[in-house]
């Protein structure tokens, strides 16, 4: 603005010359934009303005950034790098972390359960018994559990097939499909959890 309009490229200061560069990136009609740490040198008024304009960009956006702020609700979907393998997951970095949250806290907990009950075994200690009708209840319920993740699990696998298609995400509803999906998944491990704790009670009452 002002005086600020006239000046060249070569006395930017390094914010400028990014919001620059950007401008000019997002003026030309690319159907692809892969952006590496897009906010670095960017101040607070900078990314937002750059951010509504990537959500009003139309084409394919790849973005590589550490700023969780920035990124989140701009992607439909986040890749990880772990163990030297590629992962994707379906919907924003907000979903993906949480879910990252919750899978560590679990391991912690199944790693916990685990020592304790390392510890706690005793080879001369009685098994724990159960009433016939209980172990009728575990069974049913592992059963129930076993139709249930099939049934999810095939769901969610006619999903990911429908998602390869890069038509998927401009078709009329597919924003409900993407939250039904995330909704089975979140679904399925819930029923997994509870397959798991019928299974290791059953076992821990002996045949």
């Amino acid at each position: 603005s002002g005086e600020d309009v006239d000046k060249k490229v070569s006395v930017l200061s390094g914010g400028e010359r990014a919001r620059l560069a950007m401008a000019c990136l997002l003026l030309k009609p690319f159907n692809l934009l892969v952006l590496d740490e897009p906010t670095n040198h960017l101040d607070i008024i900078s990314k937002d303005i750059l951010k509504k304009a990537l959500l009003d960009f139309d084409g394919t956006l790849i973005v590589v950034s550490h700023d969780r702020e920035f990124l989140s609700g701009l992607t439909d979907k986040t890749v990880e790098f772990r163990d030297q393998k590629l992962f994707t997951h379906l919907g924003d970095v907000n979903y993906f972390l949480d879910k990252r949250a919750m899978d560590n806290m679990r391991d912690v907990e199944m790693s916990t359960k685990a020592q304790k009950s390392s510890e706690s075994v005793n080879p001369e200690k009685a098994i724990k018994q159960i009433s016939y009708e209980e172990r009728k209840k575990l069974m049913r319920a592992i059963s129930n559990a076993e139709k249930k993740i099939e049934r999810l699990e095939e769901e969610i696998a006619n999903y990911e097939k429908a998602m390869e298609d890069p038509g998927f995400y401009t078709t009329p509803g597919s924003e409900e499909k993407l939250k039904d999906y995330q909704q089975k998944k979140a679904e399925l491990e819930e029923v997994m959890e509870a397959w798991e704790e019928a299974s290791i009670a059953l076992d821990e009452a002996g045949d």
